[in-house]
């Protein structure tokens, strides 16, 4: 790789090293023995100046997001949670109840997925929301109640 311009090298804590290509907008991780770990290209025409790699944590100012959906008459709803990019999120609690003021937990927690995590709740109840649960179900966040749509 051969870059006109700019580049850094940044040694991490598991004995890798990260790579900015600079002008050439490529940033690289490499192990110990050579092995290309990570790689990452930026934008077209996109220089980077430096590059580094430092664990991050995110969490979002606003509440989680849910959406609901419910069959007329069935006794489970679909959920998608969602916590805007949150990093400490490890699972989300489903609270259901006949009115927003009194919701109550619905099963046990559900691993989270990812960006968005999809639940089916064993709940027909009229108003559901979720909670975002961090490590040793520690509550991180609640979003707001909604009504399941109908679907």
């Amino acid at each position: 790789m051969l870059a006109d311009s700019q580049g850094d090298v940044q040694q991490l804590p598991n004995g890798d090293h990260l790579l900015g290509w600079g002008a050439i907008g490529l940033v690289s991780e490499l192990s110990p023995t050579g092995a290309l770990t990570f790689e990452m290209s930026l934008a077209t025409d996109v220089a980077s100046y430096r590059a580094y790699r430092f664990p991050w944590v995110a969490t979002p100012a606003t509440a989680p997001a849910i959406a609901a959906t419910t069959a007329s008459g069935a006794a489970t709803t679909e959920i998608a949670a969602s916590w805007n990019g949150a990093t400490a999120v490890v699972s989300w609690q489903v609270l259901a109840g006949a009115s927003a003021a009194a919701l109550a937990p619905v099963g046990a927690p559900v691993a989270s997925s990812g960006f968005e995590t999809t639940i089916t709740a064993a709940t027909g109840a009229p108003y559901v929301a979720v909670q975002a649960l961090g490590a040793g179900g520690a509550v991180l966040a609640t979003s707001a109640a909604v009504t399941p749509a109908q679907a």
